[in-house]
């Protein structure tokens, strides 16, 4: 019997899925492709139900797409929680192109994904790397996913106010014009970056901050 590669993707955008279909059309891989197609959370949980009997081998989801109200999905983080109930041996492949701290620490704690790709990392060789990656048993993490585990484990994590403060200092703006571009005072912007400062264990100014803050991957 030639065996079969079950592929679930899942993207509110046809032009993504079409992209991810070719890529795992390109992979050498023994046997067929059968690739599925899902559009939102809805479809999403039709076909996964659809397919309890013949559970996918891989899934790759978008973060972000249309929601399912009725079913209490309203994510592809809950799309890969309900695959994981679903069809456990089931690999997962999360796509997004959120850098939030909690969106990224929420995916890495509850659905443990075997592979976790940010969109601006990525070009097609290198998701082709990562596909094929995960397909066989490894685990693959972009860039930006990879830089936020280190952070994680180092146990220094800046939130999105933070890492705005040092993009604007990177990009030529002082601190006295900060308030023009962030909701916090000029005393409350300086409370804020000696905070970052001490958690990035920095005794300079703000040229050393910019500096770690990029050997560190934040910008």
């Amino acid at each position: 019997m030639v065996k079969i590669l079950h592929v679930l993707g899942i993207d509110d955008h046809a032009v993504v899925l079409e992209g991810y279909h070719s890529i795992f059309s390109s992979l050498d891989i023994s046997g067929k492709l059968k690739f599925t197609k899902a559009h939102d959370c809805r479809s999403g949980y039709e076909v996964i139900h659809r397919h309890k009997d013949t559970p996918f081998d891989i899934a790759v989801l978008d973060y972000s797409i249309p929601h399912f109200p009725e079913r209490q999905l309203y994510s592809g983080e809950d799309m890969a929680l309900l695959i994981r109930e679903v069809m456990p041996s089931c690999k997962i492949v999360m796509m997004t192109m959120h850098n939030k701290v909690d969106v990224m620490g929420s995916i890495l704690e509850k659905v443990k994904p075997e592979g976790f790709i940010n969109k601006s990392d990525c070009s097609t060789i290198e998701l082709m790397e990562g596909f094929r990656e995960v397909l066989e048993g490894n685990s693959y993490f972009s860039k930006t996913v990879a830089g936020f585990v280190a952070r994680k484990q180092s146990e220094v994590l800046l939130e999105e106010l933070d890492i705005k403060i040092i993009l604007l200092l990177a990009n030529g703006i002082k601190t006295k014009n900060l308030s023009k571009y962030i909701p916090l005072s000029e005393s409350g912007i300086e409370k804020r970056k000696y905070r970052i400062k001490r958690l990035l264990d920095i005794n300079g100014g703000d040229e050393e901050l910019i500096q770690k803050a990029r050997a560190l991957g934040y910008i």
